[in-house]
C-alpha cells in the first residue's frame, strides 16, 4: 500500500498569495512573485520555479521568494532543492512557520526523522495551540523512540532497520529479496531509480501504533517501506510478496514523485508481486468494478470488500497496460512526473485510457 503523505504545500501556496499584497517590494519583484504564485495555484510548478529563480537572482535574501522556490521545487519532486530553499527562507525569517512545516514534512518523507522533529518543534514553539502540529510531532517523537532501539544495516541500495539479533536472519533475507526484485522490476519497466530505499521491520504493535494503517494492510510505503513481521518466519513467501509489493511503490515513487494515480501505483505493485490475474477476475466478478473516482483517490479508507475490488481492478488494468507498454512503462511514469495527465502520458506509447479500462474490465463481466 502506498500512502501519500499530506504535506503543507497547499497551505504554503495560500500563505504566499496572501503575503504578497502586504509586503513593500520593488514593482518588478512583486510582479514576478505574483506570476510565480499564480503558476503555483494553477499547478504549473515548473514555470513557477523558473520565475522564482529569476526573481531571486536580483533579491537572493528575500524570505518569501525563497519560500516560493521551495514550494515549487517540492511540487516537482526535487526535494533536495526544496530543502535548501526552505532552509534559506527560515534562516532569513525564523517566524516563517509554514516554511518550517513544509520542510518538516519533506524531511520526514525522505527519512530524516530527527530533522523533521526539529522543524516541527520550531513550529510548535510559535503555534502552541495548533493541535495538528502537536499531534504529528508527538507521533514522530514516538517513532524516534522506537527506532532508537532498532538495528540498521546498509548495503548501498537498501537500508534495513530491524530488531537486533531477533530479526537478523529476516533482514538478510529481505536484502536478498529486494536486490533481486529491484533488477527484475527495473528491467520490466525500463527504468531503475538511483536513490537508496529504507525498509523498517516492526512488531505488529509498533506497525499499527506508528502508521495508523487499516487492519487489512500488511505493509505500506510512505517515503520508506514499513512492514510488520509477526509470523514472517512461518510464512516466508508471504513476507517476500509484501516486500516486493512495497518495493514497487518505492521504485515508482522515486521515478515519478508526483502525478501517478493510486490505481497505477497499486496495480504495478500487485503486478510485480506477482498477483494471480485469474484470482483478480474472480474477485471482480463477485464485487463488481469500483467507481472510477475511487481508483484515483486512494484505498486507505476502503472497507475490506471495497479494497479487494479496487486492488483487483487496478491489477487487471496494469496487466493490460504492461502487455502494451512493456519496457516503455518508464516513459509513462516520466510523463506523469513532468505534469502530464494520465491520458497524455499514455498517448506517448499509443495507449488510450478508455480502451485500457474497457479491455481490462471486460473479462470480469
Amino acid at each position: 500500500m502506498s500512502v501519500v503523505f499530506k504535506r503543507a504545500a497547499a497551505t504554503a501556496i495560500l500563505v504566499l498569495t496572501v503575503w504578497l499584497p502586504l509586503r513593500a517590494q520593488p514593482p518588478s519583484t512583486v510582479q514576478a512573485a505574483q506570476q510565480g504564485f499564480q503558476a503555483l495555484q494553477a499547478g504549473d510548478a515548473e514555470h513557477a520555479r523558473s520565475i522564482f529563480q529569476q526573481a531571486l537572482a536580483s533579491r537572493p535574501n528575500d524570505d518569501m521568494l525563497n519560500f516560493g522556490a521551495g514550494v515549487a521545487s517540492h511540487m516537482l519532486g526535487r526535494e533536495d532543492e526544496a530543502q535548501l530553499s526552505l532552509k534559506r527562507a527560515i534562516q532569513l525569517n525564523p517566524r516563517l512557520t509554514d516554511a518550517a512545516k513544509l520542510l518538516g514534512d519533506i524531511e520526514y518523507s525522505v527519512g530524516n526523522l530527527e530533522e523533521a522533529i526539529a522543524s516541527y518543534e520550531r513550529v510548535a514553539a510559535q503555534k502552541p495551540d495548533d493541535a495538528a502540529v502537536r499531534q504529528r510531532l508527538e507521533s514522530w517523537q514516538k517513532e524516534l523512540a522506537v527506532h532508537s532501539s532498532l538495528t540498521q544495516r546498509n548495503d548501498g541500495r537498501f537500508s534495513i532497520i530491524f530488531e537486533g539479533n531477533t530479526d537478523s536472519a529476516l533482514a538478510d533475507r529481505a536484502l536478498a529479496v529486494l536486490d533481486a526484485a529491484y533488477w527484475r522490476i527495473g528491467g520490466a519497466i525500463g527504468a531503475y531509480p538511483p536513490s537508496s530505499i529504507t525498509v523498517t521491520l516492526y512488531t505488529q504493535q509498533q506497525f499499527r501504533d506508528l502508521t495508523g494503517a487499516p487492519e487489512w494492510s500488511d505493509g505500506l510505503f510512505d517515503g520508506r517501506i514499513r512492514m510488520p513481521v509477526m509470523g514472517a518466519h512461518q510464512n516466508l513467501p508471504e513476507f517476500d510478496r509484501v516486500l516486493v509489493h512495497e518495493l514497487t511503490h518505492a521504485m515508482v515513487s522515486t521515478l515519478a514523485p508526483r502525478g501517478v494515480p493510486p490505481w497505477l501505483h497499486e496495480g504495478l505493485a500487485s503486478y510485480f508481486e506477482p498477483q494471480d490475474i485469474a484470482s483478480a477476475l474472480r474477485v471482480l466478478r463477485v464485487t463488481g468494478p469500483v467507481p472510477s473516482d475511487v481508483l484515483f483517490q486512494g484505498f486507505t479508507r476502503l472497507s475490506d470488500r471495497q479494497a479487494a475490488a479496487a486492488y483487483a481492478e487496478s491489477l487487471l488494468m496494469v496487466d493490460a497496460l504492461m502487455r502494451r507498454a512493456g519496457t516503455r512503462m518508464g516513459i509513462v511514469l516520466q510523463g506523469l512526473d513532468r505534469g502530464q495527465t494520465l491520458q497524455q502520458s499514455l498517448e506517448l506509447i499509443g495507449v488510450s485510457l478508455a480502451d485500457l479500462e474497457s479491455n481490462a474490465i471486460a473479462p470480469a463481466k
